[in-house]
């Protein structure tokens, strides 16, 4: 059961002077991170050229040349993102806090090409191109160590898992490596905001798995071991019924949960995992209280990551036609 509160971050921050340069182009670059103002506008635009030109001054301006299709502005919203945090990695005396975030590009790409698919569709991560192609030849030895020494224990054969087992078994993967980057930097900040995430999305997945009709305790134990979360995995396996996921989650977690559960059955999961997302973007702005430090960089990568998700929420909103409204729900938490 996670019982984490927000309470317990303020008093565990320190400045770092070896974090200073860092934290210094941060503090410049905060001040481009788009307002909450700014999207009920763009919002209610009608037409893209519109958007483009409210776009002028923001990070992502320098990707939108002449010629670049509306439709690929997921990918280039995706690009101008990772290119900013192998930026902002180079310059840190550690590539923890920006590690979190790209890690999920090598996972994402893991499940592609387990799939057999040809064409590794992401972005890199941290692993090269050719390690991600590897897969294709089942030659698993220089994937991340969270998946590969997995892979190394009893009866693990990934070819006889169906593609809900190995989605599962690569959600664990990505998740004990979310928990192994957390525990390599002095942060408690970090390694709260790492663990909420990381028992949101373990939530979110058993349900999702739940969904299809699977039986809970015939995928668990591909997304094991989970450190302290363990007991909670096990836990909710055993209750095929969500409505009492809430006292067994327990926390502020538990609480969103209870929320999502009354909402329309189809947007139960997706509110869920907005509010989760939602809940660490505002823990991580006590980053804020410091000069210099990491927590300031994952602060900084948290907010630009939710200004990129908005944007392309609201432009592929705006080409298919979604009802404002609907966007404005959907829109993650903006500080400032």
């Amino acid at each position: 059961m996670t019982t984490l509160t927000t309470s317990l971050l303020p008093p565990s921050l320190k400045n770092r002077p070896e974090w200073g340069f860092v934290c210094g182009r941060i503090s410049a670059l905060e001040g481009k991170l788009l307002s909450k103002e700014f999207y009920p506008s763009i919002i209610e635009m009608h037409h893209t050229e519109d958007i483009f030109q409210h776009l002028q001054g923001t990070f992502i301006e320098d990707y939108l040349g002449p010629g670049i299709p509306w439709e690929d502005f997921s990918a280039v919203a995706d690009r101008c993102f990772y290119d900013l945090a192998v930026s902002i990695r180079e310059d840190s005396p550690s590539p923890v806090p920006a590690n979190l975030f790209l890690i999920r590009n090598d996972y994402l790409n893991i499940k592609y090409a387990l799939s057999r698919m040809e064409g590794v569709p992401f972005l890199p991560g941290t692993i090269s191109e050719h390690i991600i192609y590897s897969v294709l030849d089942r030659d698993y030895g220089d994937l991340p160590a969270p998946f590969r020494e997995r892979i190394t224990g009893p009866a693990m054969d990934l070819d006889e898992l169906d593609e809900t087992a190995s989605d599962v078994f690569v959600d664990g993967a990505y998740l004990r490596h979310m928990l192994d980057l957390a525990a390599q930097i002095d942060s408690p900040l970090i390694q709260v905001c790492v663990l909420e995430l990381v028992v949101g999305h373990t939530v979110s997945a058993l349900w999702r798995v739940l969904r299809q009709g699977r039986d809970l305790k015939s995928i668990v134990d591909y997304m094991m071991p989970l450190g302290e979360e363990n007991s909670l995995v096990f836990e909710l396996s055993d209750m095929p019924d969500p409505a009492v996921w809430p006292d067994i989650i327990g926390g502020e977690i538990g609480d969103l949960f209870s929320r999502a559960l009354q909402m329309p059955y189809d947007e139960q999961i997706s509110t869920f995992e907005l509010k989760v997302t939602n809940l660490v973007l505002h823990m991580a702005t006590y980053a804020r209280f410091e000069t210099s430090g990491p927590e300031r960089v994952f602060d900084f990568l948290m907010a630009l990551e939710a200004e990129m998700q908005n944007l392309k929420l609201v432009v592929t909103g705006k080409i298919n036609r979604i009802d404002a409204d609907v966007l404005g729900a959907r829109l993650r938490y903006v500080g400032g």
